[in-house]
């Protein structure tokens, strides 16, 4: 469920993650859909689960973003150091379906990268898309109590 309200100068976003996935190359391509999204990599450490990348797919869709991203079978994807790096990782994964605007995506991208500050994105190189002066979301769907955010 994906929701967008706009009052003035601000926006709000309801987005629904999924819940949480072990990433497995094979179970992914059946469990994520062909929709436009982002998705959320996690890495789980002792009891807590640390953010590793937010990644927006938008014209090949979830399934195929994170196959793009992660899968060895494709090659020539400029991607293939940030690969290496998040397949060291023992991975988790969830996703929510974004299917708006690509500036909805880069919007919501922007607010959960400054807000969760995952290892792999940096947040000055990205920016929202200027359209609104607040950004506001509500997430949904499985809390991740043992989340470690890095300052």
């Amino acid at each position: 469920m994906f929701k967008k309200d706009v009052r003035g100068d601000d926006v709000y976003y309801a987005i629904e993650w999924s819940r949480l996935f072990e990433y497995d190359k094979y179970t992914a391509r059946r469990v994520i859909p062909e929709l436009p999204g982002i998705m959320w990599l996690l890495h789980p450490v002792k009891t807590e689960v640390e953010s590793l990348l937010f990644y927006a797919c938008w014209r090949d869709g979830l399934r195929v973003g994170l196959r793009k991203l992660l899968d060895d079978s494709f090659i020539n994807t400029g991607k293939e150091d940030l690969r290496d790096l998040l397949l060291q990782h023992e991975l988790l994964y969830r996703f929510a379906v974004i299917d708006t605007s690509p500036q909805d995506i880069q919007d919501i991208m922007y607010w959960l990268i400054k807000e969760y500050k995952p290892l792999y994105n940096d947040l000055a190189k990205f920016t929202d898309s200027k359209r609104y002066m607040n950004i506001f979301i509500k997430e949904n769907g499985d809390i991740l109590p043992n989340l470690r955010v890095r300052r």
